[in-house]
């Protein structure tokens, strides 16, 4: 409950309705936390559904964001599966010596 609470407390409303990126979800992945995110803007990129968190594609129908939580809530073995994947991704993905390494390559001028 308190990590609930710190996250609700840092996340702007879970983020906006439309998020270039969405750093949240990398931060919850990093976590392996599993995510659930609404269809739209970079949302549903950092999120793919069903193996790192859900994606509920009328977030503006509060019914089904409350499904997608009691999905996570009652099934522990997809949320704890859902977040170990999430992690995994964010590390291949996130990482960041990974990215200052593909920056630098991107960057350097010969």
């Amino acid at each position: 409950c308190a990590d609930i609470n710190a996250m609700l407390c840092r996340s702007r409303w879970f983020g906006l309705e439309q998020e270039g990126f969405g750093i949240v979800f990398a931060e919850a992945a990093a976590c392996a936390v599993p995510q659930i995110a609404g269809r739209s803007g970079g949302a549903a990129d950092a999120v793919e559904h069903q193996k790192t968190g859900l994606i509920v594609d009328r977030p503006e129908r509060v019914a089904d964001v409350i499904a997608a939580i009691e999905r996570l809530l009652d099934d522990k073995s997809a949320r704890l599966q859902m977040g170990e994947a999430s992690r995994l991704r964010a590390e291949s993905l996130f990482d960041y010596d990974k990215l200052a390494l593909n920056l630098g390559q991107i960057l350097r001028i010969d």
